[in-house]
């Protein structure tokens, strides 16, 4: 099982080399805590990051696993083996988890239950964002809370802080950093939502991405800029709900935060899958922007909300390069079942399109139509040939 060190710091962009060194040295150069999970198992010159979608804990699901308590995990059991073999594994964590704040809710206003975390962490995810439009459904306590549990089980996490003085006094950033494996760089990992949905955001502690445009684009730039850098991931909340299409603004600031320097953009909010595109920046590195990879776990019903994937990123990780090199872009197709059991509770799955025998034609279409055959791991024996 793979597993990769996670550091949740800031201040100083410390030294991220493996083992007991650069234990010494990160505590010596910042006052943060700094998170470490068992090292890599697989090694070599690539490193695969695996990308899903949202992660939406609604009433059903919740009720399901409170009657049953068969653990969260066992929603995405088809696919887990494709998830934690990837070196790094995201998926945007779309709502608090603070139940001390008004117990568990869901729709419209949501509180996960605290066992989404460890369910995610103990399948093999290394970081969620914590940006997006419900991050504020619980105010500013619900956003410290979330924090405070996913610190708990150490996971990692990007786009939300505790509080503002903290960042001015260098004890956090609006960024977490990812160790790339048999190197000193790390992958710095910027979140932000493009609203939360009327919720005022007081203390501000949370990054916005259009709002806090010219913020977003001095990161960029500094982390850019810093040598222990190897690449700049971003995964945005942004764009129109239920719409295929891409919105003129959001492809327009995609691309200008690839161009700026950022390495990867991976989108979510919109509820169902969007286009990836492949650019060759003007100073001419490999990048990608996804522009949302639609819900991976969710009660929402209609059959392009139940069609996502999983991305996988696989970059060039030699020695002598400053910056990962985007080597290949590949997507796993997903479609989630619903199926409602006799105690009227609904089993929800969520399968590789290949392996369902319950996935509509429909699902097929929209893969084709949004996000083209060409990238598409289109059986069990591809996916395992590109993780290897």
């Amino acid at each position: 099982m793979k597993r990769i060190k996670l550091l949740l710091i800031a201040g100083l962009l410390a030294s991220c080399q493996s083992g007991k060194k650069a234990d010494t040295a990160l505590k010596s150069r910042s006052p943060k805590t700094v998170y470490y999970t068992e090292p890599f198992i697989k090694r070599g010159n690539d490193l695969t990051i695996a990308f899903v979608g949202d992660v939406i804990i609604h009433q059903r699901i919740r009720v399901r696993e409170e009657k049953t308590h068969e653990g969260f995990q066992s929603i995405w059991a088809p696919v887990q083996n494709y998830l934690d073999r990837a070196h790094i594994t995201y998926a945007n964590l779309e709502g608090p988890v603070a139940p001390e704040y008004g117990g568990p809710t869901g729709f419209p206003m949501f509180n996960f239950p605290e066992e989404i975390i460890p369910a995610l962490k103990n399948s093999g995810f290394d970081i969620v964002s914590t940006a997006n439009n419900h991050a504020l459904d619980r105010q500013a306590k619900g956003i410290r809370k979330t924090i405070e549990n996913l610190k708990k089980y150490e996971l990692g996490f990007a786009g939300t802080i505790t509080d503002q003085s903290q960042i001015t006094q260098g004890f956090e950033t609006w960024w977490t950093l990812m160790p790339i494996p048999n190197s000193n760089r790390s992958i710095a990992w910027i979140a932000c939502t493009e609203m939360t949905n009327g919720n005022p955001d007081k203390e501000d502690l949370v990054l916005y991405c259009f709002k806090h445009r010219e913020k977003i684009k001095a990161l960029i730039t500094q982390l850019k800029e810093n040598p222990e850098i190897g690449a700049i991931i971003i995964t945005p909340h942004w764009g129109e709900e239920d719409k295929f299409e891409i919105e003129p603004h959001v492809k327009a600031w995609g691309r200008t935060m690839l161009e700026l320097g950022a390495t990867a953009i991976v989108g979510s909010h919109p509820h169902v899958v969007q286009p990836i595109e492949q650019i060759t920046t003007k100073d001419n590195r490999k990048t990608v922007i996804a522009y949302s990879m639609g819900n991976f776990v969710s009660n929402q019903i209609t059959i392009q909300n139940k069609t996502s994937m999983i991305l996988y990123l696989k970059f060039k990780n030699g020695a002598d390069q400053k910056w990962l090199e985007l080597v290949d872009v590949k997507y796993l197709p997903l479609f989630t079942t619903r199926t409602i059991v006799k105690d009227d509770t609904s089993v929800f799955r969520i399968n590789p399109v290949w392996q369902g025998d319950k996935v509509p034609a429909e699902v097929k279409q929209i893969l084709k139509t949004t996000l083209g055959e060409e990238r598409q791991l289109k059986s069990k024996q591809e996916v395992e040939d590109f993780l290897k």
